[in-house]
């Protein structure tokens, strides 16, 4: 059965390609431009108002839409992005994942009377939606549809910010415009492109193995860097988490920049899985240096940014951040060869390898980030980010270019004519 995507269609022979490689890059920049600067408004209006714990537990409730996203990414949307096949009946993954969640977060919200942890439990099931339905434009259907579901949130979060700011609505209820505002918008574009939205997962046993083996090596990583930042938040206070956030909230666009060149790197690299060892390392190192020319400019401009800006930017939430940038900003450049070697591994359905890593360097994060948070405080917990990005860079990086030899190796040789 032929899936509309857009304007393109997918899974049919002699199909519309979409546009070329180089275009649909550029147009891949623009929806992650639009989508960093919606959340950097977010981010920057919460961080105004807020107290640092109540900025704290904003940081937390991001963070689970992150984790949120990230699980389905791992474990539905990369498989679609790879093959280009199944992505209607996908969807029925992602809201089971999502409404799955969702539920556990909307709980701890409840339980804790935390009105940003509630309004993310609500919303997760639409937002991971939301990301499924970009991540599939921008990567294999037509990226002009993913701009104009960035540009309707982005007006959202927009007026959202503007009450605020204008104190028409409390602070929690700009997080929760924008949360519900985009569930609604995944829903609202899932529906119009005939989407599965009955939660389910109908899928084989293989597929479903490989799908949890890296859903099991994403949690281990994000999901233990999120353990560890409720851990710092229950050992240290939500103040540490707060001015974490804080620094964060300006290397956003940096961070969305990642997240929108991994979206291209899966097909980038699953296009060269039949060459050489010697092609595939090449592509894999020039993705590695393209990413980071792309991010460099902005991770020096938020590690230098002047005083006057900053505080104008996060208010006086600024004190507490602009000690911890240069930190942050090494941690999102050394992100760049992580982002690599996972990809490389999940073109490589390596997820034995990915679980093992994922183990190591979890049982590392916490204990690392905790100890840092409580001995030296926000300074603390912000250097140890930093000494475990250096070692996630060279543990997935190296990984995957390891796999690659050992491959090769295992290649019958080329028969030569006589």
């Amino acid at each position: 059965m032929t899936v509309r995507v857009g304007r393109h269609a997918v899974g049919r022979a002699n199909a519309p390609a979409g546009p070329r490689t180089g275009r649909r890059a550029l147009l891949a920049l623009v929806v992650g431009g639009l989508s960093s600067g919606g959340n950097l408004l977010l981010a920057i209006t919460v961080t105004r108002l807020e107290s640092v714990g109540g900025l704290g537990q904003f940081a937390l409730a991001f963070s689970f839409y992150i984790v949120g996203s990230g699980l389905v990414r791992s474990t539905v949307t990369d498989t679609v992005l790879a093959t280009g096949a199944g992505v209607a009946s996908a969807a029925r993954r992602a809201i089971l994942l999502g409404l799955v969640g969702g539920s556990l977060v909307g709980a701890a919200g409840a339980a804790y009377g935390s009105s940003y942890l509630l309004f993310a439990g609500v919303a997760l099931p639409g937002l991971v939606l939301y990301d499924y339905t970009k991540a599939v434009a921008v990567g294999i259907g037509a990226p002009s549809a993913a701009m104009a579901q960035e540009i309707a949130w982005a007006a959202l979060t927009g007026c959202a910010a503007l009450a605020g700011l204008l104190r028409v609505i409390d602070t929690p209820y700009v997080f929760a415009l924008w949360a519900v505002g985009g569930a609604l918008i995944g829903v609202v574009v899932a529906a119009r492109r005939r989407y599965a939205l009955v939660p389910g997962w109908r899928v084989g046993r293989a597929e479903t193995r490989v799908a949890a083996g890296f859903g099991a090596q994403f949690l281990l990583t994000t999901g233990s860097a999120q353990l560890a930042l409720t851990a710092v938040a229950l050992v240290a206070g939500t103040a540490v988490v707060g001015a974490l956030s804080a620094g964060r909230t300006l290397l956003g666009p940096v961070n969305l920049v990642l997240s929108t060149a991994a979206t291209l790197i899966l097909p980038q690299l699953a296009r060269t899985r039949a060459e050489s060892r010697a092609v595939r390392t090449r592509a894999a190192v020039r993705l590695a240096l393209l990413v980071a020319a792309a991010i460099l400019p902005l991770t020096v401009a938020v590690a230098l940014l002047p005083g006057a800006v900053g505080k104008e930017l996060l208010g006086a939430n600024w004190t507490v951040a602009r000690s911890l940038l240069v930190l942050l900003a090494l941690e999102s450049l050394l992100a760049v060869p992580a982002t690599i070697g996972f990809a490389g591994l999940r073109v490589e359905r390596a997820s034995r390898r990915a679980i093992v890593l994922g183990i190591l360097l979890g049982g590392l994060r916490v204990p690392a980030v905790v100890a840092g948070a409580v001995v030296f405080g926000a300074p603390g917990a912000a250097a140890a980010l930093v000494l475990l990005a250096l070692v996630s860079a060279v543990a997935w990086g190296g990984s995957y270019l390891l796999l690659l030899r050992d491959r090769a190796a295992d290649r019958p040789p080329a028969v030569q004519p006589v």
